[in-house]
Formats: structure tokens, C-alpha cells, sequence
């Protein structure tokens, strides 16, 4: 227990620092959850006026596309927000304490599945140094959630095949049941892991008791899906609809699944399926979207390319006990759900590659270390780990003296260089399998630390365009104004480019706006806001206040005929500024 400790203790250390200020704006679903947990803490309705809702309709105004959230992220959120104030950091840090149990569970998985605490600390790591899930344990979303359910499945599950304890089982697969409600794609990938564990029970001795106690575990969290789906009929319609698995206005749930399964579908979701293995996607470059993703690095460090191979050749050639193959089938069926968004190449779709992933690297771990391929290395890593550090050295010498900064391809560079010149060292006790296992350990926390360090700066600049400017400074703004002036009124114009395109940023504005206002205590504003119609611009009182944006041709040209004037610009921490305050 004092390592789990340890563990948890190193992970959220890592996870949590700054997360204030990065990522650097609010996601618009961060906004969205953020506003219905604030309501569920306050008054144990969500914003619609529901009493503890099972799952929160999220319908923005104006819009006729409804969906419905799964309850964990609210839930969870809504019990930070009973002890601490809304801010971006509060409401991130259920994140957090999901992404530091994931790698709790991953070391006592580890445990089990490699009887080696070495082997367990790696796995551990493996999972703490993955920028994917490091990125997304720092967003107030759900993507990450079901992890720690899964996780948990699999530890019951391969500590029941030890110890054929019927309340590990029952365990298990209540966790599945339970884990159903924490992200959509949970609701294909839970029911498909109490497959794996039926399949797993079938060839068991008493498999008929087993199974009963498997499905019972499963089964009763389910009860309350099937109350409420009662009373909410249409909840499948509108879920199929707000993911577009097919015409829901045209053709029923059976039409709609032979639509899906049709010939040309299938070869579309193929295509989908191979590119979540995609080398640069989990290698090089990460998700496609820059919200989840550096773009310098992959959902994974570049050493797991060549671990996880290694680890599937061991798993299928040598390790075949269930605990292992049910890692490998894990890995296999990881991009299933994410399949029915029809988004290729999204990492938080199919976060499921995340674990499955890193436990079968560590399989290629032990594979190298016990192989002992090769001979006695040192005549190798000498004149290598020299020569690599005489160009490392030279080349930080130049570049201190030309560009005042060692890069950190650099500083890599060294860390290699001394690595094989201590493993030379060693070389006596190490064979060439051990000293490459060593090596592309040690590379994982160089290649992570200079994602680390690119992730609290120039990323947070990358990435602000992607999560909508600059708009915090602006609504923020909009209360210290009505603070100093006691403005009669706050308006929102629609924001549109110069070429009159609505900006999609018009859709979430009101989440935003409810979000800081609830920050800075000012609920009393809301009463006073409203939307802006330039055609009744002499109606709006003098001093209100309105937010714009920079080039929509309407409000410049109000400006430029007197009716209004402005009065701040809210500056980017990239490009040019675009909102902008007016003032009656």
C-alpha cells in the first residue's frame, strides 16, 4: 500500500500543477457540465428543473439536436462543488482523481498479471507517462471516465481466476454495470467486457453459478436504465440522431441497424477502425483535434512503438493464460465504440487503447528483460554513448552561444548518451536485451518531459484558437465593467466573420456566460443579459454594454453611425484581437 501511495501521490502531483491556466480557456462542454453539476450541488436539480437526474438532457438554446449525458462526470463534479468554489480548476479536478486511480488500479492489475512489483511500478508509469491521457485527465470531460471502471473490472476478474471467489466476480462485473453510466461509448463497451468475462467463465468448472453471479452483478445497476427509459422513450431516437448512426426521421431503430450494417457502411467503419492504429496517430503526432493533442507527440512516447509489438508477440507466442489474452482482445476491440461516431483517428473516442496499450508493452518489457538476446554489450555502448555525447555537448555549446538556449532535442540527446555509457558500466551483468529494455525505459520520461514542458507553454498559445479565444477575458470584462459603471444592461451580438458567417461560438455563449457569473458571485447579472438586435438599437438603455466581435459588419457600422462607441478590445494571447466590448 505505501507504493500505491507513493504512486497516487507522484501522479497527482504531476497531473494537478497549474491547471488553473491550462489547458488555457474552458472547452465549450467543460462550460456545459460545469454549469448542471453547479445545479445539481446547489439544489440537487439540474438545470432543467430534474430531481437527480439518471442522465442530463443537454439541449442549447435555440437548437433543435438534444443528446443525453451520462450521470458520473455531473455526479462527481457536483461533489467538488459542495466543499469548493466554481473555478476551472475545481471542475477539473474530478479529472485529475480519475487519471490518478487509473494508474493506482494499472499498478495492482500489474501486480496480478506479472507477480513482479517491479513489473507493476512500471505499468504504472507506463500509463502515468502517456501525453493522451495525461490531456485528457485535465479537461472537465467524461472521456476518461469509464477507465477506472474497466480497470477495476479487470483487477476483480484476474484476481477471481486466483482465488475463485464468487464476490470478486459479482464485483466485477457490478463495476461494468455501474460503469455503464459514465460516457456514451460505455454503452457499447461495457456490455461487450462482461462478454469477455462470460466467454472467460464458460471454460471454468461450475460455469452455470458463475455465470448467474456475473449477470446478477451486472444486471442490477442496469435496473435503473430500463425505469427510466420507461419514462423517457424517445431518449434512443434522439441519442442515435445527435450521433448520426442513421436517419431517425426517415426509418425505425430495425431499418436504422440494417442501414448501418449495410455493405458500404462496413467499409466505411473498417477504414474508421484501422485508423485508430494509425503510427502517427498513437506515435508521432496524437488526436487530429488540437483540444486533445500537442501535435508534437503521439498518444503515446515513441518508445511504446516498439514495446508493444514485442509485448503482443510474447502474449500470443508464450503468456497464454487468460489474464494476457484478454489484455490483447482488449487492445483489439478498444476502437469498436468509437466506431459509431464516425471519427477516425480521436483518441478520446476510444480511450480504452490506453490501457490495454500500456499493459501490453509492459509485456514487452519482461519479454526483454528475461530474454537475454545478444551478448555482452559493452563494446557497442562505449564508443556509441562517446560519440552521442561529444555531438550532444558540441551541438548545446553552438547553440547556447548562437540562439541562447539548449533545445530539447539536446538535453535528450545526453540523457541517451550517459544512459549507454552507464549501462556499459554495467555491462558484465546486462545482456543487449536488458540494456535496450533499460534504454527505452529511461527514453519514455525524457520524451514526457519535453511534451511536458511544450504543454505549459507554447501549446497553451497552439491551442487557444481551438478552444474559442480569448472569450473568459472577454465575459470577465463584461462583470468588472458592470462592476465600476453599474451598466443598466448586458447585451450579446450575434458573432459573425465580415463575410456574415454565424461564428460557433454563438452556441455555447450562454454556458459561458453562466460559468463565470456563478465564478464571480454575479447570478444577478443574468436577470439583466440578453441578446443584442441591431434593429432596435435606440431601444437598449444608455451605458448597457455589448459584446461583439472584431469586423461583423452590423456593429461597425453602428459604430461608425454614433449609436454606439467601444470601448475595450480583449487582447489574445495569439493573433490578432476579435471580441470586443461596446457601449449605448
Amino acid at each position: 500500500m505505501v507504493t500505491a501511495l507513493a504512486i497516487a501521490v507522484a501522479t497527482a502531483a504531476l497531473y494537478a500543477w497549474r491547471l488553473q491556466d491550462a489547458p488555457i480557456y474552458l472547452s465549450p462542454d467543460e462550460a456545459i457540465i460545469s454549469v448542471d453539476a453547479y445545479s445539481i450541488a446547489s439544489t440537487a436539480r439540474d438545470v432543467h428543473g430534474r430531481f437527480l437526474p439518471l442522465f442530463f438532457q443537454i439541449q442549447l438554446p435555440g437548437e433543435t439536436r438534444m443528446g443525453w449525458f451520462t450521470p458520473a462526470i455531473f455526479y462527481l463534479s457536483a461533489l467538488f462543488l459542495k466543499v469548493l468554489p466554481l473555478s476551472e480548476a475545481t471542475i477539473r479536478l474530478p479529472a485529475v482523481l480519475v487519471g490518478v486511480v487509473d494508474v493506482v488500479l494499472m499498478y495492482f492489475i500489474g501486480r496480478r498479471l506479472f507477480n513482479r512489483e517491479s513489473s507493476a511500478i512500471v505499468a504504472s508509469a507506463l500509463l502515468a507517462l502517456t501525453p493522451a491521457h495525461f490531456i485528457l485527465s485535465r479537461y472537465a470531460l467524461d472521456y476518461l471516465y469509464p477507465l477506472p471502471f474497466i480497470l477495476g473490472w479487470l483487477l476483480c476478474l484476474l484476481t477471481f481466476l486466483e482465488t475463485k471467489r464468487p464476490v470478486l466476480l459479482f464485483a466485477g462485473t457490478a463495476l461494468l454495470g455501474i460503469g455503464f453510466f459514465s460516457y456514451i461509448a460505455a454503452v457499447v463497451m461495457m456490455p461487450l467486457y462482461f462478454l469477455f468475462t462470460c466467454v472467460t467463465l464458460w471454460y471454468l468448472p461450475q460455469r452455470r453459478r458463475r455465470l448467474i453471479v456475473a449477470a446478477a452483478g451486472f444486471g442490477l445497476p442496469l435496473l435503473m436504465l430500463i425505469a427510466w427509459l420507461f419514462t423517457h422513450p424517445t431518449a434512443f431516437a434522439d441519442t442515435a440522431a445527435r450521433y448520426d448512426l442513421y436517419d431517425t426521421k426517415n426509418l425505425n431503430a430495425l431499418q436504422g441497424l440494417r442501414a448501418f450494417l449495410s455493405y458500404p457502411n462496413l467499409d466505411r467503419l473498417s477504414g474508421l477502425y484501422w485508423s485508430f492504429f494509425n503510427p502517427s496517430l498513437l506515435f508521432f503526432s496524437g488526436d487530429r483535434q488540437m483540444m486533445f493533442s500537442t501535435r508534437s507527440i503521439g498518444v503515446f512516447t515513441l518508445p511504446i512503438a516498439l514495446l508493444l509489438p514485442i509485448g503482443m508477440y510474447h502474449v500470443l507466442s508464450a503468456r497464454r493464460n487468460a489474464g494476457a489474452l484478454i489484455v490483447f482482445i482488449g487492445l483489439v476491440t478498444a476502437p469498436l465504440a468509437a466506431l459509431l461516431g464516425g471519427e477516425g483517428g480521436v483518441i478520446n473516442r476510444a480511450v480504452e487503447l490506453l490501457p490495454f496499450t500500456v499493459l501490453l508493452a509492459t509485456f514487452g518489457v519482461e519479454f526483454l528483460w528475461s530474454a537475454r538476446i545478444g551478448g555482452r554489450p559493452r563494446a557497442f555502448l562505449v564508443p556509441a554513448g562517446a560519440a552521442a555525447l561529444a555531438v550532444a555537448v558540441t551541438y548545446a555549446g553552438w547553440t547556447a552561444v548562437t540562439r541562447g538556449r539548449v533545445g530539447t532535442s539536446t538535453v535528450a540527446l545526453m540523457v541517451l548518451a550517459v544512459g549507454m555509457l552507464v549501462a556499459a558500466a554495467m555491462a558484465d551483468r546486462l545482456s543487449l536485451s536488458r540494456v535496450a529494455a533499460i534504454g527505452l525505459l529511461a527514453w519514455i520520461p525524457v520524451q514526457f518531459g519535453s511534451f511536458y514542458a511544450d504543454y505549459f507553454t507554447d501549446y497553451r498559445l497552439r491551442s487557444s484558437t481551438w478552444l474559442g479565444g480569448n472569450l473568459r477575458g472577454a465575459l470577465e470584462s463584461l462583470i468588472e465593467m458592470e462592476q465600476q459603471e453599474h451598466t443598466p444592461r448586458i447585451y450579446f451580438s450575434i458573432l459573425a466573420s465580415t463575410s456574415g458567417l454565424m461564428d460557433i461560438r454563438n452556441r455555447w455563449m450562454s454556458s459561458y456566460w453562466q460559468f463565470y457569473l456563478i465564478k464571480h458571485r454575479r447570478e444577478d447579472l443574468l436577470a439583466r443579459s440578453g441578446p443584442f438586435d441591431a434593429a432596435h438599437v435606440r431601444a437598449v438603455p444608455p451605458g448597457s454594454l455589448i459584446l461583439a466581435n472584431v469586423g461583423e459588419v452590423n456593429m461597425d457600422s453602428l459604430v461608425k453611425a454614433g449609436e454606439l462607441k467601444r470601448v475595450r478590445l480583449v487582447p489574445e494571447v495569439s493573433g490578432p484581437e476579435f471580441f470586443a466590448i461596446l457601449q449605448r
